[in-house]
């Protein structure tokens, strides 16, 4: 025994000598690879240093992999850490053979470069920030005090490195600053943004300019004084902002004003007067308007809805807002009048067909501004408190005047301002709800714009309600269209067949939904207009619940269940549905799109069972075999939720098998 016990205490101390030794071993190791990587560093930062960026790229993963090793398990050798910012930020600076916002390859690929410094920076800047920081501040403070002497490659990196500066220190830094590195990270956007000269030597450092003020608008809001936004907001309106000369960026800048306008519209609240009294010049809309060269549709969109912000959240009473709001929408009105007639003129003398549709875009930009302008009101602020809504019912009772077959260019462009409206007003809009939809059924005459009618269909009866069954809308005749849109045969045409079922696949499923939703809405009387209506459209919902199509086959079969209490004699044939459904082929249960499917289904099942338990088990028993029936009763009895859900599709898989075999 003593041999034994001897024996193990000598293989207890070989063991432990053993790992000693290796792990001795294995500590030289490490400390020669320390050194050896030590000594590649020096020269990693000269490659890195390289103004090829290609040659440069070759060590940023090394330098990246050693710097964090550094930042983790050395944290006091700084001098390497500071050696890759200050090269990383040099390397930044695009060369003097690119063009500072150039869209060539070279461009392209340096921006491309950019990123792996960047993320070369954020291993760095993730544990030591404020190394990033120091680096920075310098460099902000050299470009915002040395103006128009700065080259402008150096100014054009500094902006965008600020821009994706939450790309390489922690970015809460920057949402919710706090006292010390937080701060001064958080004070760099600020200190660029008032103090930078735009010199208009290089557009693509304008639209930096502008992109910081929008990325860092919560860090704007956040100052004691609103000075810099005003500042901002000056440089937006003149030759260094919406008026700039060059095109390929002014877009750009008209989206990034019309955002900053709704970002700071309270600050800007007091500048109303003034700003509106710039952006005059811009408003006007002519085909052959200097303004509409400068501008384009989309553009003097932005600024339509910019300056109806302004207005409504000025500093304004609601009569003046009103009128300022009522001369836009007048101007508008007047605009779109001249183009009818020019319209009719050109279609009298049978001008070309180029001339005819250049004013009909003329109309239905006009029609557009309308509806950016109405983006302008909201909750706290809305229509009817800015008195504005007359002036809105008088421009959509002549916009959908003029829309019929011949104007039919015009029906997106109205569709989407009627939209707008239902957004936007109350019960206001109901006495001219029947003529809006008898003019765009009127002109939505094939699937794609037969969808887009359903869902503002939809979209109206979820507002109003049962208030819609007042309105003059027959919401009868517009099921009964898309029922028999949705059960039409498949074109013949091979060429246009993909973008054919595609079409028909949106009619079916917003007929569905609008449908589910004038049930829900207790819209259902709107059916019993017509004899035998009902029962038309909920037999193309019982064949769509029966279709491939697992998105209107759920909302289908919703329809029917939501029905079955309103109209008793629909149970049977819901039931009937609902039973076939997970026998179809496509329902199986390695498809999550199957699960969900069948859920709907035993939701259907579970809701007729418990309105009718008796009447229900004899029907059950009458339409499946006894075996299968009474399975499926005991779990409709005794499961609930994924169980059930599980167990039925269990059910139907199990009786697919028998019936394969």
């Amino acid at each position: 025994m003593r041999v034994f016990e001897k024996r193990n205490e000598g293989r207890r101390r070989n063991g432990k000598r053993w790992r000693l030794c290796a792990s001795s071993i294995l500590e030289k190791e490490q400390s020669c690879c320390v050194q050896e990587m030590a000594g590649l560093a020096e020269s990693a930062i000269v490659v890195l240093n390289n103004e090829d960026p290609d040659l440069s790229c070759l060590c940023v993963d090394y330098i990246r992999a050693y710097a964090s090793f550094l930042v983790k398990f050395h944290p006091n050798d700084t001098n390497f850490i500071e050696k890759v910012i200050r090269t990383g930020l040099l390397r930044y600076v695009m060369g003097d053979d690119l063009t500072v916002g150039g869209d060539g390859e070279d461009e392209v690929e340096f921006q491309e470069y950019r990123k792996e410094l960047r993320s070369m920076l954020n291993v760095i800047g993730l544990k030591r920030p404020e190394a990033i920081v120091n680096a920075i501040e310098p460099w902000t403070a050299e470009v915002t005090a040395g103006g128009s002497s700065i080259p402008v490659n150096r100014i054009e990196a500094l902006l965008n490195i600020i821009f994706h500066l939450h790309e390489i220190i922690p970015s809460n830094m920057l949402q919710t600053p706090r006292e010390g590195i937080s701060q001064r990270a958080a004070r760099l956007p600020i200190v660029i943004l008032e103090g930078l000269v735009l010199d208009g030597r290089c557009p693509a450092v304008h639209v930096l300019y502008f992109e910081l003020a929008c990325r860092y608008e919560r860090l704007l809001v956040l100052q004691n004084q609103p000075v810099t936004i005003t500042h901002i907001a000056g440089a937006f309106l003149d030759q260094r902002g919406i008026s700039i000369p060059s095109a390929n960026v002014r877009t750009r800048i008209v989206y990034l004003f019309c955002r900053f306008v709704k970002s700071h519209k309270t600050v800007l609240g007091p500048l109303v007067s003034e700003v509106i009294t710039r952006l005059a010049p811009l408003l006007a809309v002519s085909p052959q308007s200097e303004a509409n060269q400068l501008l384009s549709p989309d553009d003097q969109g932005y600024i339509f809805e910019s300056t109806a912000t302004l207005i409504v959240f000025g500093d304004l009473s609601s009569e003046m807002k009103s009128q300022y709001v009522g001369e836009l929408a007048t101007t508008l009105a007047m605009k779109f009048e001249n183009g009818l007639v020019e319209l009719n003129a050109a279609r009298a003398r049978k001008a070309d067909e180029e001339t005819i549709q250049s004013v009909l875009q003329f109309m239905a930009n006009i029609i557009g501004y309308s509806s950016r302008m109405s983006k302008a009101f909201n909750n706290a602020q809305s229509m009817k408190a800015c008195n504005c809504i007359e002036i809105y019912l008088k421009l959509v009772k002549l916009f959908v005047e003029t829309l019929s077959p011949e104007n039919a260019f015009l029906l997106e462009s109205t569709r989407q301002f009627a939209h707008r409206l239902v957004v936007s007003m109350e019960e206001e809009l109901m006495p001219y709800m029947s003529g809006i939809f008898d003019k765009l059924a009127l002109v939505s005459t094939d699937l794609d714009s037969m969808h887009h009618l359903l869902i503002f269909c939809h979209q109206t009866v979820a507002k109003y309600k049962k208030a819609m069954l007042t309105s003059g809308v027959d919401l009868g005749n517009v099921l009964a269209i898309a029922a028999r849109a949705s059960l039409q045969e498949q074109e013949n045409n091979v060429a246009a067949k993909d973008d054919s079922q595609r079409a028909l696949l949106y009619v079916q499923r917003a007929f569905v939904q609008l449908l589910f939703t004038v049930i829900v809405s207790d819209c259902t009387p709107a059916l019993n207009n017509t004899p035998g209506l009902i029962d038309h459209v909920l037999e193309a919902a019982a064949r769509l619940a029966l279709s491939s199509d697992q998105t209107a086959q759920k909302v289908a079969l919703a329809s029917l269940t939501k029905i079955s209490p309103i109209i008793p004699s629909w149970s049977a044939r819901t039931l009937r549905v609902a039973l076939e459904i997970p026998s179809l082929p496509h329902i199986t249960p390695s498809d999550a799109g199957s699960t969900l499917v069948v859920h709907e289904v035993c939701a259907t099942l579970t809701s007729l069972h418990q309105s009718d338990p008796d009447g229900f088990s004899r029907a059950l028993r009458e339409l499946v075999p006894n075996g299968f029936s009474d399975e499926l009763l005991s779990a409709l009895t005794t499961l609930k939720g994924k169980n059930l859900d599980k167990q039925v599709m269990n059910l139907y898989a199990s009786l697919k098998n028998q019936t394969s075999q």
